[in-house]
């Protein structure tokens, strides 16, 4: 891993976690939003899936694929309302997703809530599972 990955450094309080896998989250949006894949490439495990907000499972190769093939344009995306529980060398991150952009041509704007599951593996942090769940807003 480098740079971007996110290691425990030193201490071992839950605030410095929650602190570390915030600002990862906070990259993966603007990664999104700069169409920058390599954050996620990295932060993502290998074996990470997720369930999308159309229920759909997919592996980190079909969600790069789907997310960087060119029909998504995020032009705006942030994040709040961010959470994180701790469990030892696992962690659990909620909170709420706004993004403006372009599908295939037409203009979307998406609210979703979403969990991330992040484990420690050899000191770095990447996240094995993921869900969003729409927001009617």
């Amino acid at each position: 891993m480098d740079s971007d990955s996110v290691k425990n450094s030193g201490g071992s309080g839950d605030a410095i976690i929650a602190e570390l896998l915030s600002g990862i989250e906070e990259r993966m949006a603007a990664a999104w939003v700069a169409g920058d894949r390599s954050l996620h490439e990295r932060v993502l495990a290998d074996d990470w899936s997720v369930i999308d907000a159309t229920g759909r499972v997919l592996n980190k190769a079909e969600m790069l694929e789907e997310a960087f093939s060119g029909d998504h344009e995020i032009i705006s995306g942030q994040i709040d309302e961010i959470s994180v529980r701790t469990f030892g060398d696992l962690a659990v991150v909620t909170g709420r997703t706004r993004v403006t952009g372009r599908f295939r041509g037409q203009d979307v704007k998406v609210a979703l809530r979403f969990t991330d599951v992040f484990a420690r593996r050899g000191g770095d942090w990447q996240v094995v599972a993921s869900q969003a769940t729409p927001l009617n807003e």
